[in-house]
């Protein structure tokens, strides 16, 4: 059963995520911030925290390798994804864009970051699944399109919004574990923003063009591109450039 942990401020989720692994939390154990002050997103970027917004933190444990493990993040996406699917109008657009952000009529509205523990004489590794949504306030100053479900129209209650978060990353989850990442990636692909079209990429300071074609079975961007298909580990999607032809 998902135990919820509500804190009025903290300095980050994750770092409250980790002090509740070495006191022992158990999985499915949600740590839930009204306001952070040093939020943060992938690759040490800062995460606007305002009040109002959607900022929380699942712990969840497994035996699996990091490189099998990094599928959690496409798992946490479709989870959300889905829960949001479920109260949100047909005319809005949802869509997932490589590797953790969530999309909402092609601007982002919310992202996912996943850390990993290994604790002292176990086996098992404490994985914790960040998910932050723009329900208020959305940063100006970013690379990406940004946006916020009161700014497209859409009024959500927080703690009904968080706590349908929470059940669905326990379903989903728990279908990962027994069924494998096929039927995971399937429900991302069906949502990826640009898949089949033509995106640049930008990753170690490089800068790539080529058709979207999807993720393999460790979470790599797949990109058809003129130097031949290349499988992209980390990075950024820059912009959509054209529709496939």
């Amino acid at each position: 059963m998902t135990s919820y942990y509500f804190f009025d401020v903290l300095k980050s989720t994750m770092d409250e995520a980790r002090s509740k692994v070495l006191a022992g939390a158990e999985d499915g154990t949600v740590i839930v911030a009204f306001r952070q002050d040093a939020g943060r997103g992938r690759r040490g970027r800062v995460w606007e925290s305002s009040l109002g917004n959607l900022h929380l933190t699942y712990i969840t444990y497994s035996n699996l390798p990091l490189v099998q493990a990094v599928q959690l993040s496409f798992v946490a996406c479709v989870a959300i994804g889905e829960e949001l699917m479920g109260v949100l109008p047909p005319t809005e657009a949802l869509s997932y864009k490589w590797p953790n952000d969530i999309l909402l009529n092609e601007k982002k509205v919310g992202g996912i970051l996943l850390e990993a523990m290994s604790l002292s004489g176990k086996k098992e590794i404490a994985y914790l699944i960040g998910c932050g949504l723009n329900l208020k306030t959305y940063p100006q100053e970013v690379r990406y399109p940004a946006t916020s479900f009161e700014k497209e129209g859409v009024y959500l209650v927080l703690e009904d919004t968080l706590r349908g978060i929470g059940s669905s990353l326990d379903r989903y989850i728990s279908l990962w574990e027994k069924e494998g990442f096929a039927s995971i990636r399937d429900l991302w692909k069906q949502r990826a923003a640009h898949l089949g079209q033509i995106i640049t990429f930008e990753c170690d300071d490089k800068i790539y063009t080529g058709k979207f074609e999807g993720i393999n079975d460790e979470g790599l961007l797949i990109l058809k591109s003129p130097q031949g298909r290349l499988e992209l580990i980390a990075g950024d999607v820059l912009s959509k450039v054209e529709a496939a032809a």
